[in-house]
């Protein structure tokens, strides 16, 4: 004999999901002599925006190193459609070693 419980699995529809804690990086009290690590996902003219702010740094801020994430890892120009594929994304950007990080997206 079947029954409805054998038919139907009931599933929580709010999507929860476990977050980790994560200890950020202390900021820079300057950014002379720092790498500034600019991240762009893709979107339209979020690149511009970013490049500018780069500009701006290097001709603002002594000795600041500018690393575009899109140029060093052109993978991590890329729009993350989950957790692990953020984590992957942010590991890779770690290891460019930067001292601060600058995200911008366009539209």
């Amino acid at each position: 004999m079947v029954t409805w419980q054998d038919q139907w699995m009931l599933i929580n529809p709010e999507g929860i999901i476990q977050l980790e804690t994560v200890r950020a990086k202390p900021r820079p009290k300057t950014l002379e002599e720092k790498t500034v690590l600019l991240r762009w996902n893709g979107k339209h003219n979020g690149d511009l925006f970013l490049n500018r702010v780069g500009e701006l740094l290097v001709e603002n801020v002594k000795d600041v190193k500018i690393v575009k994430a899109w140029e060093a890892i052109p993978e991590t120009k890329a729009i993350t459609s989950n957790a692990n594929k953020s984590k992957e994304l942010a590991k890779k950007l770690s290891e460019l070693k930067p001292d601060i990080s600058i995200g911008a997206q366009g539209d």
